[in-house]
């Protein structure tokens, strides 16, 4: 996903996390698909967004196993690495 295209749109943010790596990310709708879209992970010190596969963010926070980090720009899951 453009980054910068997703930025300029100025999608609804639903909240935000600190992951292992320190990097926090960012919950956001998609800014034409709504909440019919599944929820897109950015994390902007990398300038990098991707779309995940969840539509909600309980299982994304808190340190479980699907906690999103972003290694070498590719959105990767906690149970993942």
């Amino acid at each position: 996903m453009n980054y910068n295209w997703l930025v300029d749109m100025n999608p609804t943010i639903y909240g935000s996390t600190v992951n292992d790596m320190g990097q926090t990310i960012e919950f956001v709708e998609h800014p034409l698909k709504g909440d019919e879209a599944p929820i897109i992970c950015v994390c902007h010190e990398l300038e990098v967004a991707a779309l995940s596969d969840f539509f909600d963010t309980d299982d994304m926070i808190d340190g479980r196993d699907y906690m999103p980090f972003f290694i070498d720009g590719q959105l990767k899951l906690k149970y993942e690495l």
